[in-house]
C-alpha cells in the first residue's frame, strides 16, 4: 500500500495511522472496561437513616444518599413510609416527590423528574405517555422507634 513512497515518509504515515487507530479505540476500550467492571450499590447492605419526625405533612419526603445512590423516602397520607431510588429511569436525573401532581387529569401525589417532565405514580410506577419507560425501584424500609433505616435492597414484589 505504501511501497511507492520513500521509507521516511512511509514510517511517518504508519505512525499517523497507528495514532488514529489508537485515538479511535481508546474511548471504546475505556467505556467497555467501565461497563464490565461496574459494581453498583443496589442490592448491597448500604443503609441511610433519618428521624421519622423529619417527614411531616408539610414536608412528606426526604432526599437521602446511601452508598452514593440517591434515594427518596416518603410518608404517605396513611402514614406508611416507603422509599425508592431517586434516579429517573429515563436519563438518570434526580426525581422529587410532589404531594399534588397532575397525573391523568387528576391531582394526586407522585414523583416528578424536571429534566424531561417524567412522572411516576406514588407507588413508583411510571406514568404511561411520559419519558420514563420503567418504574422506580422500591427499597426496604425498617422503622425502629423514631428512626427510619432504608437499605439499598430492592423489595421483592413477587414474594
Amino acid at each position: 500500500m505504501l511501497q511507492h513512497l520513500p521509507t521516511k515518509r512511509r514510517n511517518i504515515l504508519r505512525a499517523l495511522l497507528a495514532g488514529a487507530v489508537a485515538a479511535f479505540a481508546a474511548p471504546i476500550a475505556y467505556a467497555a472496561s467501565k461497563f464490565l467492571l461496574f459494581q453498583g450499590s443496589i442490592g448491597g447492605n448500604v443503609t441511610a437513616k433519618l428521624v421519622a419526625s423529619d417527614l411531616t405533612p408539610d414536608s412528606p419526603s426526604q432526599l437521602l444518599e446511601a452508598g452514593g445512590e440517591p434515594i427518596i423516602v416518603v410518608r404517605e397520607a396513611d402514614n406508611t413510609i416507603r422509599a425508592f431510588t431517586a434516579t429517573c429511569t429515563h436519563l438518570g436525573c434526580i426525581v422529587s416527590f410532589r404531594p399534588q401532581l397532575s397525573i391523568d387529569g387528576k391531582t394526586q401525589p407522585g414523583f416528578y423528574c424536571k429534566c424531561h417532565s417524567g412522572m411516576y405514580y406514588a407507588n413508583g410506577a411510571n406514568v404511561p405517555g411520559t419519558r420514563p419507560k420503567s418504574p422506580l425501584t422500591e427499597l426496604v424500609v425498617n422503622k425502629q422507634a423514631d428512626t427510619i433505616e432504608v437499605s439499598l435492597t430492592p423489595i421483592n414484589k413477587g414474594a
